[in-house]
């Protein structure tokens, strides 16, 4: 038997609605894009460089010490692994 108009219709509006809610997503991500785009100055001067150095680093040089010696603090056995991670570290 053939299909009802109910059903019919009723497919036919959910198509209807993936459409509209796929071609909503485009646009929004095309408007957040512009107003990124517009956000920006136009004349923005570029970061410094920074050049890496043992001075620049030291604060995260020292979180990871910081790390491995708690890390040997809890767990006695990983002392000679803790030595050795921390011999390759520059001395400062």
């Amino acid at each position: 038997m053939g299909r009802g108009i109910n059903e019919t219709s009723a497919r036919r509006s959910r198509r209807t609605i993936g459409r509209r809610v796929i071609g909503a997503g485009f646009a929004g991500a095309a408007m957040a894009g512009a107003l990124a785009f517009a956000a920006a100055p136009a004349s923005a001067e570029p970061l410094p460089k920074v050049e890496p150095t043992v001075e620049n680093a030291a604060p995260t040089l020292d979180n990871i010490k910081l790390g491995i010696d708690r890390a040997v603090a809890t767990n006695p056995e990983l002392g000679p692994l803790g030595e050795i991670a921390l011999s390759l570290f520059p001395k400062y």
